[in-house]
């Protein structure tokens, strides 16, 4: 079966530490459950070969988290309580009555030659238990007319902390897409940089356009093949 080629990158820059090191190798979520699966399962009530569960799964990656961090929420500001933790930071006010957001700083980048849309959810099939404190703020965008960071930003429904474990699932991408997915990494580098960053700002400096606007600005600018071009240069 033919597979499609998804690019990826951790996204955190520093110019004194690499980042990097936090990043997991993103898996397979039918890989991930099927390691899950009893032993002498039924023919006609097994998951694993219902063709509706498998066919997405296969499409869909999931991010672990590498760092237990734990957090209360004070005054509408986060203090960490857990040893270690993510970094974090608070872009805005939720746009949900009672509630708070915040952002793990743990970006990932996603780009592919082929046309196919990204969704980000929470983890909706896994035991993580950062689901009884909040869930990740969704977003469907085309990781082909356009180039962009995607942060973690997390809706606090609830209370006044929020606790994730190192192993623990954080976020699914689902790749919309017939082929099965083949991830590859990349290495970020300082050109590449720059075109991300104006993608994920393009907001500050063309307010309130739909996407469609945005894909045909980074097509008509030729950054789609620019950028393309940078990362087989840099394929890891």
């Amino acid at each position: 079966m033919s597979t499609s080629k998804i690019y990826w990158a951790p996204a955190s820059y520093s110019e004194t530490v690499d980042w990097s090191i936090l990043y997991l190798e993103p898996k397979n979520l039918f890989k991930s459950v099927l390691q899950q699966k009893q032993n002498n399962l039924e023919k006609n009530n097994n998951l694993f070969l219902c063709p509706a569960v498998k066919n997405l799964f296969e499409k869909i990656i999931v991010v672990k988290c590498p760092l237990t961090s734990h957090y209360k929420i004070n005054s509408n500001k986060v203090i960490p309580t857990s040893n270690n933790y993510l970094s974090w930071d608070v872009p805005h006010k939720s746009n949900i009555k009672n509630s708070f957001l915040f952002t793990i700083t743990l970006p990932y980048i996603f780009f592919s030659e082929e046309d196919i849309e990204m969704t980000m959810t929470s983890p909706f099939f896994s035991n993580s238990q950062h689901l009884q404190y909040a869930s990740i703020v969704p977003g469907t965008f085309n990781i082909s007319q356009l180039i962009r960071s995607v942060n973690f930003e997390f809706n606090i429904w609830r209370g006044n902390e929020f606790k994730i474990d190192e192993g623990e699932d954080m976020v699914y991408f689902n790749f919309n897409c017939k082929n099965n997915i083949k991830l590859i990494r990349f290495d970020l580098n300082e050109d590449l940089r720059k075109i991300v960053n104006v993608c994920a700002e393009s907001s500050s400096w063309e307010k309130f356009v739909p996407l469609a606007k945005r894909y045909k600005r980074f097509k008509q600018s030729k950054l789609n093949k620019k950028a393309l071009s940078i990362i087989k240069r840099n394929l890891i």
